[in-house]
């Protein structure tokens, strides 16, 4: 298989990467400047679908890392070319200034792997990824697989390991895994950024429910883990400390938390409203 699309040179030292459907938000992130190329792996049923948005364009089905997996495993030379990697859900709700600030992030702290913080707004499946306004960021041993942002050699340690019969459940505890026992200091969860993930009820069936049943992909995670003695979720989830905001800063991104929290079922009002304190908020 060839890639249907891919520039002739690296636009930036930055690579997002998702595995997109028919109804995603992928378009959205990439209103204003960014510091990263797009690669896209459509799993739809409409040939073509988003090509002209993307720098990197694949057709394939099948789960997020398992594209992913088949991506690295086939054009390696061109991931090479990138310092960091963001892997997302197609649905999330994020703009280009805030996934350029986390790669921005990334670089400032030398992190190994991070995550926006999920807005209440949207699901929030484990607490410890819940976005806290009063620090910039918190440093953790866990990020969730939904939105994911490897410095590139962690991501290649991962897919040197990863066996592409999982398929979504546990990959983040055996990505995290991958990248040894002592975590401080080199993972965080950014509180100076959020996205809405959306929830469940507001999408119909999830797309990866089409492709497997939970209960399939729970399986088979149970299984994994034991073919590959990974602890998985006996971890646990850990913070181990936090850099604050400065005080107006933080202050402001209380108020923000308790007007996301009031705006809650009121989309359109809450995105403009938190645009305008998010700007507040910024260095």
């Amino acid at each position: 298989m060839a890639l249907a699309k891919q520039p002739h040179n690296t636009h930036h030292a930055n690579l997002l990467f998702t595995s997109v459907g028919d109804r995603s938000n992928v378009s959205t992130w990439l209103h204003g400047p960014r510091n990263f190329d797009l690669w896209l792996t459509y799993y739809g049923d409409r040939p073509g679908h988003l090509r002209d948005i993307a720098d990197y364009y694949t057709e394939r089905k099948g789960a997020k890392f398992q594209n992913l997996y088949f991506a690295h495993q086939n054009w390696r030379e061109l991931f090479q070319r990138y310092a960091a990697v963001f892997v997302m859900d197609d649905d999330l709700v994020i703009d280009a200034s805030e996934i350029c600030r986390l790669f921005d992030f990334r670089e400032r702290y030398d992190l190994w792997a991070l995550q926006p913080a999920f807005s209440p707004r949207g699901k929030i499946s484990w607490p410890i990824t819940k976005v806290n306004r009063r620090n910039e960021l918190r440093f953790t041993n866990f990020i969730e697989m939904t939105c994911p942002l490897f410095r590139r050699d962690k991501l290649d340690a991962f897919m040197a390991v990863y066996d592409p019969e999982l398929v979504g459940w546990g990959c983040d505890w055996w990505f995290l895994e991958a990248m040894g026992d002592d975590l401080r200091g080199r993972v965080a969860v950014i509180d100076a950024i959020t996205c809405v993930n959306p929830h469940d009820a507001t999408k119909g069936r999830r797309e990866i429910d089409h492709l497997m049943p939970a209960i399939e992909r729970k399986a088979i995670w149970d299984r994994i883990k034991k073919k590959y003695n990974i602890r998985g979720e006996d971890r646990g989830t850990h913070e181990y400390g936090a850099i604050p905001k400065p005080l107006v800063r933080r202050s402001l991104g209380i108020l923000a938390g308790a007007c996301e929290q009031t705006w809650v079922g009121s989309e359109e009002t809450a995105r403009r409203a938190m645009a305008v304190l998010r700007r507040l908020c910024l260095p």
